[in-house]
């Protein structure tokens, strides 16, 4: 795609509907390796209008596709900041294109959610930590006890839109969904709380599995085995790539790594990944291979 495509949306603008427009020029603009000024300049004007007329799936695309880019423009990514956490949650703990200043500033119009994001940021610097140590926004890991126990209280930390006083050691969250929610919300909402842990366990009770291969399939060092999850379940490729982004930050975030998760997730059809996952759901035992922890020989991903 070429970098005049950008010209010719915004250019176009009136035609489209808010959401494909939005989507459709952060694509285009995550697709160009290194954007000129004028093309960040078109993405700010284009796409700043539109935020208050797109619906919160769309800004959650949005900002986990900008996350991770140095080029991404600096209105639009300080007005995505200003979002619920549920939505800016990537762009504080990972884009480089916010300062130190915007980083207070954000922990100052916002409190503690948006806080303890920015407190998963690499090499943060000391007078942010000590800011954010004072406010009590570091997590603490849960006391030892049995994996069930732990189980159990993580799903009761997992009651909709509320934010739960948890005992000293354990995290306070915010989840956000209404009703009963089904995979997908559980998935998305639980990566982005930055406690790896409740996604653990919704992973676990997603697919059925033990809580110790949830937390092996979100872990490990290949990262085709949480494709395949996902890919068992009834999640698009945009739902699946946006939990993926939030647990596998490091490589995900531009055209070719987008590219390889699409290559990757449909290069096992949903019935084979069910099959996988079916044997999964039998005790964790240490593989003597990567095939044997249930990677179909011919899946890669980047």
């Amino acid at each position: 795609m070429s970098s005049s495509s950008l010209l010719k949306l915004s250019s176009h603008r009136a035609a489209g509907k808010p959401e494909r427009l939005l989507r459709a020029a952060v694509t285009t603009f995550c697709s160009i390796p290194r954007p000129s000024r004028r093309e960040t300049s078109q993405l700010d004007d284009l796409a700043v209008p539109l935020l208050e007329r797109v619906s919160d799936d769309t800004l959650r695309f949005t900002a986990a596709a900008l996350s991770d880019s140095p080029f991404a423009p600096p209105i639009l990514i300080r007005r995505l900041c200003d979002q619920s956490i549920d939505i800016c949650a990537p762009i504080l703990m990972r884009s480089p294109v916010l300062t130190n200043i915007d980083l207070l500033a954000l922990i100052g119009r916002h409190g503690l959610p948006h806080a303890r994001a920015i407190a998963a940021r690499a090499q943060l610097d000391p007078r942010i930590v000590r800011l954010i140590a004072s406010i009590g926004a570091f997590e603490n890991e849960p006391a030892p006890v049995k994996v069930e126990q732990v189980r159990d209280r993580l799903r009761a930390m997992m009651l909709p839109g509320e934010e739960l006083r948890q005992p000293q050691a354990e995290p306070r969250v915010t989840l956000h969904w209404q009703g009963t929610p089904d995979a997908y919300l559980k998935l998305r909402s639980t990566a982005l709380a930055g406690v790896p842990a409740l996604f653990h366990t919704a992973l676990a009770d997603s697919l059925d599995v033990p809580m110790d291969r949830a937390r092996a399939i979100a872990d490990g060092s290949d990262v085709s085995v949480l494709i395949v999850a996902l890919r068992a379940l009834d999640l698009t490729e945009e739902q699946a790539f946006l939990v993926f982004q939030c647990v596998w930050p490091s490589r995900t975030g531009d055209a070719r790594s987008v590219r390889g998760f699409i290559d990757a997730w449909q290069a096992v059809s949903k019935e084979q990944a069910e099959t996988i996952v079916a044997n999964w759901r039998e005790p964790l035992r240490v593989p003597h291979s990567a095939n044997q922890a249930g990677r179909p020989d011919n899946l890669r991903a980047s």
